[in-house]
């Protein structure tokens, strides 16, 4: 049985840059995580903005036309 050496040691090496590669993305996915989550963390909870005072009608009276 002939086994061409050269090649199998290209594909070998492709395998294992890809392998590193993926290793290495896992890692970096990993490192994204971890700093989003102590940033949310870090980043004070604000509470939901609250309405304003409701608009005042003093002339309530006025409005409608009322016998006097």
């Amino acid at each position: 049985m002939f086994a061409d050496f050269a090649d199998m040691s290209t594909r070998s090496e492709h395998h294992r840059a890809e392998l590193l590669a993926d290793a290495e993305n896992f890692r970096l996915a990993r490192l994204v995580r971890k700093a989003t989550r102590s940033r949310r963390r870090e980043m004070p909870q604000s509470d939901p903005p609250q309405p304003g005072p409701a608009p005042r009608n003093d002339h309530a009276e006025r409005r409608y036309a009322v016998s006097r």
